[in-house]
């Protein structure tokens, strides 16, 4: 069993869901940083996520990296490993690294998510390189892959 730490050198961070920078991850769906590896020593990062009507999440999954997503509000048809669901304002989902998703707005209102990401080294940039590429329409998923370990599917 691990030793028990009663001292920590994360920072407190207090911040409106609409305060962060957005990036344009795909076609309607925007992704933000609430928390970053800085605050947490890169063992997570907390993000921010905005889902358009008709917007999507694409189809991957993370060789890194674990992510476990809640809904705040609208509602979203996710594939999750080989399962769909019908997902709903206070639903929450984890993905193991490895396990692929994939979210899609269905509905009439802007869905919003946070997403919560172990370990955080490699998230903010490949939020910026994703948000980069989608701003060129020019993807390098292998780039994406080798760097930050996500596959698209």
């Amino acid at each position: 069993m691990e030793k028990k730490e009663e001292h920590t050198n994360k920072e407190i961070v207090i911040k409106h869901y609409s305060e962060s920078k957005k990036f344009w991850m795909a076609e309607k769906e925007y992704t933000g940083v609430i928390v970053g590896k800085e605050q947490t020593n890169s063992e997570y990062v907390i993000s921010d996520g905005v889902i358009q009507p008709g917007g999507f999440i694409p189809d991957h999954y993370h060789k890194w990296e674990d992510q476990t997503f809640h809904v705040m509000e609208g509602n979203l048809k996710a594939k999750i490993g080989d399962a769909w669901f019908d997902l709903k304002s206070g639903d929450s989902v984890h993905c193991p690294r490895g396990t692929s998703h994939y979210m899609k707005n269905e509905g009439d209102t802007t869905a919003k998510l946070v997403s919560y990401i172990f370990p955080g080294d490699w998230a903010e940039d490949y939020f910026e390189e994703t948000s980069k590429q989608s701003h060129s329409d020019k993807k390098d998923l292998k780039l994406i892959e080798e760097k930050y370990g996500v596959v698209y599917i």
